[in-house]
């Protein structure tokens, strides 16, 4: 009896990967443990794109940090509910996580800890010029996971 991974991202998450881990997590007898990641990165990243474009100076302050990852970390909460409540109705146990930290090494280590068989990953949207030349976080934990891994791509 192993345990699905979801790994939530901080966009809104579809239904269909929702329905997804929830369906494999109940074939599997085990439970959907969802981790939701808290990436300072991508608070430095909307600092880039704001400055880049004028609308705020060079050095953003740390209030400006502080309330993006509030956001963030509400939106996890949501997400988390929002999938807890379709555990519940589908009988499947439930284990969420909200962690802080590098994506890769967070995914890879929950894998580790919680019994994980199959882990279920959401690629992000990135330009064309970017995907030339870069693989994705999911694909890169895609390399390196010790199960199986499906990845969906971001709406």
């Amino acid at each position: 009896m192993k345990n699905v991974l979801l790994v939530l991202s901080t966009s809104r998450t579809s239904d269909e990967v929702l329905d997804y881990a929830v369906e494999k997590a109940a074939e599997a007898g085990g439970a959907l443990v969802a981790l939701y990641i808290l990436e300072k990165e991508l608070a430095d990243e909307v600092f880039d794109a704001f400055t880049d474009v004028g609308f705020i100076g060079d050095r953003p302050s740390v209030q400006i940090t502080e309330s993006l990852m509030k956001e963030y970390r509400q939106r996890g909460y949501e997400e988390l509910g929002k999938l807890q409540i379709r555990t519940m109705e589908a009988g499947v146990d439930f284990d969420p996580l909200m962690e802080e930290g590098d994506y890769v090494t967070t995914v890879l280590d929950t894998m580790e800890s919680r019994d994980i068989g199959l882990a279920v990953l959401i690629k992000r949207k990135k330009s064309r010029f970017f995907n030339y030349f870069s693989k994705s976080l999911a694909e890169e934990v895609k390399e390196k996971a010790p199960c199986e891994v499906v990845i969906f791509k971001e709406e």
